[in-house]
């Protein structure tokens, strides 16, 4: 624990849910209370959640919000951060004068102790209680609305099946869903298949959508831009169907077949289902 820190034990008797419409009105109060909403650098952890609320806590402070950072360095005045792009290949570094910065922090690596500092005793610090009392909005009322989607989401997917433009409407998607539901994977499409209404929002995958670090990505008709790709943890072993010899998708891919899908998705469907029972999804 660093020497000095000072542990804040907050407590809001109004605090029914955890979003960011409630959340933040309690932070604001918190970070007055501590006096850390002037001239200060706010670290929060990873998180849709911490993202929405740091984005709204800096502009109501009229601070800088700087997002997802491995790397945090203060200068002078100035808070610097280091952010990874496209997928970890290329990395951002930002810098804010700012009298708040907010980021978002996910170090790269933390460095680890030695030699008697490994085993030193851990003693709970003290705590400052705080009770909140800033206003909250009120609740709404809301009611669950069941998915008909039965594919496993693509967070920590080990197998991902992903689709592009070339898939060419909701009949091909149909089959992929078919294959994923055969190997036990998650679905997933490109931007231009989304905004075709072929896959659901929360199933993009590349810059503007979400990540995925599965062992296998097998993907069809997706020509392979570096939009998309920066979806694709670098780690990932790439099996890509498409009917350009030319398309990007094969310098990535470890594997690729030059094919339409039409006529290899139903021959593969056909060896899959001879071959066992579809299994239960898996994830890492």
């Amino acid at each position: 624990m660093p020497t000095g820190a000072q542990w804040w034990a907050c407590l809001h008797a109004s605090l029914t849910r955890v979003d960011a419409e409630q959340l933040v009105p309690a932070l604001l109060q918190a970070l007055h209370t501590a006096q850390a909403d002037d001239q200060s650098l706010i670290l929060m952890p990873p998180g849709a959640l911490t993202e929405e609320c740091a984005n709204r806590v800096a502009a109501q402070l009229n601070g800088s919000y700087l997002g997802r950072s491995n790397e945090v360095a203060i200068y002078g005045d100035e808070v610097q951060v280091t952010r990874a792009s496209f997928g970890g290949r290329v990395n951002t570094q930002l810098r804010s004068a700012a009298p708040v910065c907010i980021a978002i922090w996910r170090p790269s690596s933390v460095p680890k102790a030695s030699g008697a500092a490994q085993v030193s005793a851990w003693s709970m610090p003290a705590l400052t209680e705080c009770t909140l009392t800033a206003a909250l909005p009120a609740l709404v009322n809301t009611a669950p609305i069941a998915s008909t989607d039965s594919l496993p989401p693509l967070e920590n997917a080990r197998l991902v099946v992903g689709g592009g433009r070339g898939m060419q409407g909701d009949e091909g998607f149909a089959l992929l869903a078919q294959l994923a539901q055969r190997l036990g994977a998650s679905l997933g499409g490109s931007l231009p298949t989304v905004d075709a209404g072929w896959v659901p929002v929360a199933r993009q995958i590349g810059q503007s959508g979400k990540f995925v670090n599965p062992r296998a990505y097998f993907t069809v008709g997706i020509s392979g831009t570096p939009q998309h790709l920066a979806g694709v943890s670098t780690d990932t072993r790439i099996i890509a169907v498409n009917k350009d010899p030319e398309a990007p998708i094969f310098a990535r891919a470890e594997v690729g077949v030059v094919a339409q899908w039409q006529d290899l998705l139903p021959e593969l469907l056909k060896e899959l289902a001879a071959m066992a029972p579809a299994p239960v999804a898996a994830t890492a």
